[in-house]
């Protein structure tokens, strides 16, 4: 009791320290103060305290703390009547300073870049690039090393080309890197630390869309995606988890504007292995599955919207018993507007991430984690808001062998956002 009445203490005076001095400097972020022409700087600054339960996720011996975030950055915009039409470039930066474990404190980087274009006679082009440079215990895409400090850089370059036929049909083409490389992260002797999970990703894809008759804002859509990885790391070569992965999916695109907007796919994919035994000298077993590509906003009245997410897809495992696993990941998010200047928000989610081609003699390995958030957004100024959450997870396994990698954790946060 007496810990959570000074974390308390230390919240209220911390946000009460932080809206006192950005009301001091407000006409720093009077909205349109940075512009010239078309062009627009933006300045954005996020506090955040949170407190959380279980900071290193453990199933026992579990460690509490209060972390202070600061979040600056700043966004350079080029704003064109059409809205197909833009270029945009930025810099975050996340700052975290840990109240009693400070050798977990950390700090993250991500400039990046994008553009877009589209020509009176239909071509299309976009462009993005996002780089991360972070030691953040927040885990990779596939979960390597989730809830623990780990230093690694991301990268991820994208490109797009694309043409309008009819004011119905149009076809795209997308290629994609991405590279994730970790910093050495030998915790022993006997380790090989993390790199054994750098890894390239080639994604080449091809998207049709066809609008339906009656309509402008609905559309038919059929995808076809091919990803080429490679772990370079892994050695020797001929044993690596080098593989790659072919996924078809069909669906329907809603165009912003109407009360659905989003794109709602279904589909199949396969996952082959370039080599045929790991290091184990243990066969390699190719598998294929369902998937399912889905994220919806409806827009159920002024003041209310849901959003529904559903995905599942075959994923690289990060563990050395199991090189496959299937991600499946169902999520919405609830947001109502209960006063002209305060949204209530929930949101409620299962991921299941169920093992393939397990060790022999290994029993089935799945987990499942359950989460659950509820907030409150305060619009205090047209450039500044307050934000409190709480939310609460747990993970479970399958087997009493796997119940060492169980958790609960649950954490309250306040943040103060300001921006143009």
């Amino acid at each position: 009791m007496k810990t959570w009445k000074r974390v308390l203490r230390s919240i209220y005076m911390s946000i009460g320290l932080i809206i006192g001095l950005l009301l001091g400097t407000h006409s720093i972020f009077a909205e349109e103060n940075i512009h010239y022409g078309r062009l627009n700087v933006k300045p954005t600054i996020k506090t955040i305290l949170e407190h959380q339960s279980n900071i290193f996720l453990e199933d026992k011996d579990e460690v509490e703390d209060t972390i202070f975030l600061l979040k600056p950055g700043v966004l350079l915009e080029y704003r064109d009547p059409k809205p197909h039409n833009y270029f945009q470039a930025g810099y975050n930066l996340i700052l975290a300073s840990y109240f009693k474990r400070n050798d977990n404190n950390y700090q993250s980087q991500e400039p990046y870049i994008k553009f877009g274009l589209r020509t009176p006679t239909g071509f299309i082009a976009r462009f993005s690039e996002r780089y991360i440079k972070t030691a953040d215990p927040l885990g990779s895409s596939n979960g390597y090393r989730f809830g623990k400090k780990t230093a690694r850089s991301e990268n991820t370059i994208d490109f797009t080309v694309g043409q309008t036929f009819t004011d119905r049909l149009s076809i795209e083409t997308m290629f994609q890197n991405f590279a994730i490389r970790y910093r050495d992260g030998r915790r022993s002797a006997l380790d090989r630390g993390d790199q054994w999970q750098d890894r390239t990703d080639n994604i080449l894809s091809l998207k049709s869309l066809l609008k339906l008759t009656g309509t402008r804002k609905t559309s038919l859509l059929a995808e076809f995606v091919f990803t080429e990885s490679s772990y370079e790391r892994q050695k020797p070569e001929s044993r690596s988890q080098d593989h790659n992965i072919n996924s078809f999916l069909v669906g329907l695109q809603f165009e912003p504007g109407g009360k659905l907007s989003g794109e709602a796919k279904i589909g199949f994919e396969d996952k082959s292995f370039d080599n045929s035994l790991d290091e184990n000298n243990r066969p390699y077993e190719d598998n294929s599955t369902w998937i399912i590509d889905t994220e919806v906003l409806f827009e159920m009245s002024k003041i209310t919207n849901f959003m529904f997410m559903f995905h599942r897809s075959i994923e690289g495992a990060p563990d050395r018993d199991a090189a496959s696993y299937v991600d499946t990941n169902i999520e919405y998010i609830l947001n109502h507007r209960i006063h002209h200047k305060m949204i209530f928000k929930q949101g409620l989610n299962w991921i299941n991430s169920d093992y393939r081609d397990e060790y022999p003699g290994l029993p089935n390995k799945y987990f499942n984690y359950y989460r659950i958030s509820f907030g409150l957004d305060y619009e205090m100024k047209d450039w500044l808001k307050l934000v409190s959450e709480f939310h609460y997870e747990t993970k479970t396994a399958s087997h009493s062998k796997f119940y060492s990698s169980e958790f609960t954790s649950n954490s309250l946060l306040f943040c103060v956002e300001a921006a143009l």
